[in-house]
């Protein structure tokens, strides 16, 4: 059997196994990875990120434990990939925090429950906007769009 002896077999093999099979087969060489643009801050990168006067910055405070926040960052990886496509892609950052890791932070920034989405724009980065809407990526990009 030529096909049998491809190096291309186990991978094909692996791949339609995990499509049909519903992703329940699961091949350690195969990885699945969402692209995505969100930038972690940190007690070193806050100032230098958040603050750039040339940049709207949309951070997300999450901490590990909760599962709002786990589905929260989800939604901020398909931002940052939807932001990155549109004309904001050189003035538009998506960022996270943890706020376990990091609660002096979560502190100054005014963050009392999680996830909490602020955004800091170029014009105004002592006082973010905090979107209160739905975690759909329309209504995010619509946000950003409006307060951009």
């Amino acid at each position: 059997m030529l096909i049998a002896k491809s190096p291309a077999v186990p991978a094909l093999l692996a791949l339609l196994l995990h499509c049909v099979g519903g992703g329940l087969a699961i091949y350690p060489d195969i990885h699945y990875e969402i692209p995505s643009h969100v930038v972690e801050l940190t007690d070193a990168t806050f100032d230098a990120v958040v603050m750039d006067p040339t940049k709207d910055v949309f951070v997300l405070c999450c901490v590990p434990w909760s599962r709002r926040c786990r589905t929260a960052s989800k939604l901020w990886a398909d931002v940052s990939m939807s932001q990155s496509k549109r004309w904001t892609a050189n003035t538009f950052v998506a960022a996270t925090l943890n706020a376990e890791a990091f609660p002096e932070l979560a502190k100054r920034m005014k963050v009392n429950s999680y996830p909490t989405m602020l955004f800091y724009t170029r014009l105004e980065k002592e006082t973010p906007l905090e979107y209160n809407g739905q975690d759909i990526l329309t209504l995010v990009d619509s946000f950003i769009f409006q307060n951009s």
